[in-house]
């Protein structure tokens, strides 16, 4: 009932869009974004606007219908990860995309609408505000000290371990100094790497655990939250930065904003970054 699928991960000797696949990439039925037509902008006096032009995916996890991505396996995670960054991979190769968005919603509260796990995969002709954001910041530290902020977050987390849910030899996973959610998490390699396509074989593999901990460690604690989690990376031109550093960033969904978020553009979190991840830290698994 999907629409044909564009990638999969199979079995061999199975063909498209029959049994045998492990992940599968099929276009969105309902999709944001289309990709047909050039991308083309109008001006209608101090208002300017551009069509929808892009690529909009749903990368579907598991032939098995789990609902929570936490309690998958390990190897199952490889499986996903590995269909992030071949399908990104794939898609980087259009000159027309300027930069590619992978996030997941789980939950109705984080707002999925199928509870079958899945992720979504967007390709856009501009760079969303919030890399704008990102990249600039990262861009601003580098040039006043020369060196990578998120490299330096890495160092004083492990330095002091406060906010520090775990480490392992190739990935970290931390609370934020200032979060917008309870329990926010984000996930960092410990070696510096712009861009997540450029992951090895080992780096998926050593990804795949630390995500699959944090995520058991949040369904522990928090009793199987609803989440959004994305992945941010440099925009598909750049060449290598030496001052942006890719990473994932996991947001549970357990309180909803409301005014004061709305109207000032900050967010109120009732729980330090300290408190969470000691909670996440020994939790038992």
């Amino acid at each position: 009932m999907t629409p044909p699928e564009v990638w999969a991960q199979r079995q061999i000797n199975t063909q498209p869009d029959t049994p045998g696949w492990r992940v599968r990439v099929v276009p969105n039925k309902y999709p944001a974004l289309e990709n047909r037509g050039a991308w083309t902008d109008r001006h209608e006096g101090i208002y300017e606007a551009w069509n929808g032009l892009g690529v909009h995916e749903v990368i579907i996890e598991s032939p098995d219908h789990w609902v929570n991505v936490g309690q998958i396996s390990e190897a199952r995670f490889g499986d996903i990860l590995r269909a992030y960054r071949d399908r990104l991979r794939d898609l980087q190769r259009d000159g027309r995309w300027a930069y590619l968005l992978l996030y997941k919603n789980q939950g109705s509260l984080a707002g999925a609408t199928l509870e079958h796990i899945h992720s979504q995969l967007v390709a856009l002709p501009v760079v969303p505000k919030e890399a704008i954001d990102e990249l600039s910041g990262a861009k601003k530290h580098h040039e006043l000290t020369g060196r990578c902020i998120y490299c330096d977050m890495i160092q004083a987390e492990l330095g002091h371990g406060e906010r520090l849910v775990l480490a392992s030899e190739s990935f970290v996973a931390l609370c934020p100094f200032a979060p917008r959610f309870a329990y926010e998490t984000w996930i960092l390699p410990k070696n510096h790497q712009a861009a997540f396509v450029e992951s090895s074989e080992p780096e998926i593999l050593a990804l795949a655990n630390a995500l699959r901990d944090v995520l058991s460690r949040h369904n522990r604690a928090l009793d199987n939250p609803p989440f959004n989690y994305f992945i941010h990376s440099t925009p598909v031109h750049e060449p290598a930065s030496a001052s942006f550093h890719w990473h994932m960033e996991i947001l549970p969904q357990l309180a909803r904003a409301a005014g004061f978020e709305w109207s000032s553009g900050s967010h109120m979190n009732s729980v330090a970054p300290e408190v969470a991840a000691r909670l996440l830290r020994d939790v038992a698994l």
